[in-house]
């Protein structure tokens, strides 16, 4: 149940992100739109341009962020790039001396539809233009500079909050991807420890059960009921020992919580390196010391930039320690088997 509350918790942060980026891609063309119709030296027909310009190239923007936002490309972006960039470009001598700062729209879209180094020249390009495009339109030169900025900041803005939920997005992509992983070598664990423990003593059984029938078969009851016996018994040991393992594959494993802590780590960009003991470590961890690597695992994650991460399993006074290690950082977490 918990595991289903952090997963559901972490697919609405991830939609939040993608919806906030959209959002604030829809506020900005709005905040326009009011400046065409109230900026000093525009009126009502540039703010009707500025309204049917932006109408026009907002679903096709909108369209790039939402599919940059989910960490893909647009299909056929490269089209509906051209195509907004016509009509951005097209409104500039009718939308008023305001209306470069819709560039703002166009370099985001430009880096997140265009490849390196293609979208950056573009960028640079259109930004620079800005500043004498609107003050040629009659924007003073004491307010060129301001519009620039303007341009730059916005689209930084909207730049960090699509990177963000693309981030996030891979993120979770990747956490899937690990937990079908582990789930997977889990399963060949259970495959490989049944076939070389239980395998074996049900074939042992099969073999004597076999050589019993043919000496019931040759009239040999003496040696065959011996035989029928042994069977017995090994079958009783057979089923005790499919029993305990039983119960302790419903326990969670150490190794497969090791590595799949260290594989989230490394999907974060953290080196992170297991030092496990020659002697090798316990097979199952308690829920308390697993909920306990699983917490410091999610702080690493949350915390910022990391170098390098070391999870280092000890045996300390007879008791199993694991020491997470993280730059300067360490937290020391008891296992209990």
């Amino acid at each position: 149940m918990e595991g289903l509350t952090e997963s559901w918790r972490s697919d609405r942060v991830v939609r939040l992100a993608q919806v906030g980026a959209v959002a604030c891609s829809v506020l900005l063309p709005l905040v326009q739109v009011g400046l065409a119709f109230s900026y000093v030296g525009n009126g009502i027909g540039t703010g009707l341009w500025s309204l049917a310009a932006t109408a026009a190239y907002l679903p096709l923007h909108l369209r790039h962020v939402w599919y940059a936002a989910r960490a893909h490309r647009p299909p056929l972006g490269g089209w509906s790039l051209v195509v907004m960039t016509a009509i951005i470009l097209g409104a500039t001598p009718l939308a008023g001396n305001m209306w470069p700062r819709a560039y703002t729209a166009l370099v985001v879209s430009f880096l997140l539809v265009l490849p390196a180094p293609w979208s950056y020249l573009g960028y640079v390009a259109v930004v620079a233009a800005a500043a004498p495009v609107a003050h040629a339109l009659g924007l003073s030169w004491a307010a060129a500079p301001w519009l620039t900025f303007s341009v730059l900041g916005g689209s930084a803005a909207l730049l960090l909050l699509v990177w963000l939920a693309a981030t996030l997005t891979r993120l979770q992509a990747a956490r899937e991807a690990l937990a079908q992983r582990a789930v997977m070598q889990e399963r060949r664990r259970i495959d490989d420890d049944l076939r070389h423990s239980l395998g074996s003593a049900l074939e042992s059984i099969a073999a004597r059960g076999d050589r019993a029938a043919s000496k019931v078969a040759t009239s040999e009851p003496a040696a065959a009921a011996a035989d029928l016996t042994g069977l017995a018994d090994e079958s009783r040991r057979t089923l005790a020992e499919a029993r305990r393992r039983v119960r302790g594959y419903r326990q969670p494993s150490l190794r497969a919580e090791l590595e799949t802590a260290a594989s989230l780590l490394t999907a974060a960009g953290v080196a992170t390196r297991l030092d496990l003991p020659r002697g090798g470590i316990p097979d199952t961890i308690a829920p308390q010391s697993r909920n306990a690597l699983r917490a410091t695992v999610t702080r690493l994650l949350r915390a910022g930039p990391i170098g390098a991460c070391t999870i280092t399993a000890t045996v300390w006074d007879g008791r199993m320690l694991l020491v997470v290690r993280a730059d300067d950082a360490a937290e020391t977490i008891e296992v209990r088997p």
